[in-house]
């Protein structure tokens, strides 16, 4: 496992502000209007001081290729010809982030009724809903458990379940300080059903379902002195060699692939602004969920 002075550092983000700028994005789905998957990740905002930095990185890593709006402030993370999620440079706005950090959006029906679920259940609404053209409408909230993450209601639908292509979002964990008030959370605020993984990590890890998909997954957090965090993955064909790229784009190796770590199928890695990132190479003939 990581260090645990390298988690607290990934973790502790000073920042944790979401797409607070009013912009237009191209719409989730194209064409004709989807049927809503509650529960689902859907976009993904990059919150960075650094843009042009994030974009180098990312671009270089994973052909990841970049709608430049608002002067650089936002920029549409695109993958061959699917839109992936923003990257938000608050330095446009004189926000200099310490640390940079990945907020998912999850996909809600109806954001007024999750919003009063979110506080039922011990979380909070951390800034007015924004309208973005072309998406639908956007909150960040938090958990009962500290972890941030956006709900997002759409305005047309959201992206069908398929096979993650490689280099587009695979999966995403929460590591949670109480992972028992976590997974209760999660339950009543959004109505997953939670199983126990049978296969390793072990018993301890939880994964979220909705609509017949697992979505996510919840474990304990290890370390002392962090803040709950939803980390998002990557799917790539080969973490090892990606993860000795990173040093050379200016990001951090945390943890590459070991044999007793999940079979040496991930590397965690941070960007240059110090968002985490997991880089796993995974197989729906071998696993059900990564």
């Amino acid at each position: 496992m990581p260090r645990p002075t390298l988690i607290i550092a990934l973790l502790c983000a000073a920042s944790i502000g979401g797409c607070s700028r009013s912009t237009s994005l191209p719409p989730l789905v194209e064409g004709p209007e989807t049927p809503e998957l509650p529960g689902k990740f859907v976009w993904h905002n990059l919150v960075t001081g650094d843009g042009e930095a994030a974009r180098e990185f990312y671009g270089e890593l994973f052909g990841w290729e970049f709608e430049v709006k608002d002067d650089g402030g936002y920029s549409v993370i695109r993958y061959q010809g699917r839109n992936l999620g923003g990257i938000l440079d608050t330095s446009k706005d004189g926000k200099m982030s310490k640390r940079g950090h990945w907020l998912s959006a999850m996909s809600v029906p109806n954001l007024k009724a999750s919003l009063a679920a979110v506080s039922k259940a011990g979380g909070k609404q951390l800034e007015s809903p924004i309208d973005v053209s072309g998406v639908g409408r956007v909150v960040t909230v938090e958990d009962a458990d500290g972890a941030v993450l956006h709900l997002l209601e759409s305005s047309k639908g959201d992206p069908p379940d398929a096979e993650p292509a490689v280099h587009t979002w695979l999966w995403h964990e929460l590591l949670a300080n109480h992972s028992e008030r976590a997974v209760e959370f999660y339950r009543s605020a959004f109505g997953y059903r939670v199983e126990a993984l049978k296969k390793k990590p072990g018993k301890d890890y939880r994964v979220l379902w909705s609509s017949g998909e697992a979505r996510a997954g919840i474990l304990q957090n290890p370390f002392d002195k962090t803040r709950s965090a939803w980390i998002p993955y990557v799917r790539v064909d080969d973490p090892a060699a990606l993860a000795e790229r990173v040093p050379g784009l200016g990001g951090r190796v945390v943890l590459a692939p070991r044999p007793d770590v999940r079979g040496g199928t991930l590397a965690l890695v941070l960007d240059p602004s110090g968002a985490p990132v997991v880089l796993q190479k995974w197989s729906p003939e071998v696993e059900a969920s990564p």
